[in-house]
């Protein structure tokens, strides 16, 4: 059976030096997970070449065109995310045994339909599968970029080149 995503949420801990990524499902079941520096690295190079595939981005010649698609594709995904909820505690923490799992590895797949894939395996050999539609990679890109800079990683994450579109001051959409 395949549950639906509720819920992400990431935070910072600083006596770990980890972030502490915790995805819920509809059917209230929570998992936690330490993601270390290490690996956020290698995880945002797969998210952005995902990213880059995406129509759009993918049809823009110049790099310095590509990169402002993309940057104007993530704004617009995740302008449809709540960031300011706090992550839904009413939820069976299926981690409370062992604590959050520290991923070791995983997979990006870029799926059809605009459905990416995310595999995260774990040092206890266990996998946690994510389906993220186009909103949730985005989302998920975004809380990687504020809480690495919450951390002080100073892992410079962006998606695209925001500096190469300009956006109106007011809400006024421009056809």
């Amino acid at each position: 059976m395949t549950t639906a995503l509720h819920q992400i949420t990431m935070s910072y801990a600083v006596e770990d030096d980890r972030l502490l990524l915790r995805i819920s499902t509809t059917e209230k079941k929570e998992y936690q997970l330490w993601l270390t520096r290490r690996f956020v690295s290698v995880l945002w190079a797969a998210l952005i070449q995902v990213i880059e595939k995406e129509p759009g981005a993918k049809a823009a010649l110049q790099p310095s065109a590509k990169k402002a698609v993309m940057a104007m594709q993530h704004e617009e995904a995740v302008s449809t995310s709540d960031f300011s909820l706090p992550h839904d505690d009413e939820t069976e923490n299926m981690t409370s045994d062992t604590g959050p799992l520290l991923v070791i590895g995983g997979k990006v797949i870029g799926g059809d339909q605009g459905v990416t894939n995310l595999i995260l395996q774990t040092r206890s050999g266990s996998e946690v599968k994510v389906a993220l539609a186009k909103n949730l990679l985005h989302a998920l890109c975004r809380l990687l970029i504020e809480t690495t800079m919450k951390a002080g990683w100073d892992m410079n994450l962006v998606v695209g080149d925001a500096a190469g579109f300009v956006v109106p001051d007011d809400k006024t959409q421009v056809h």
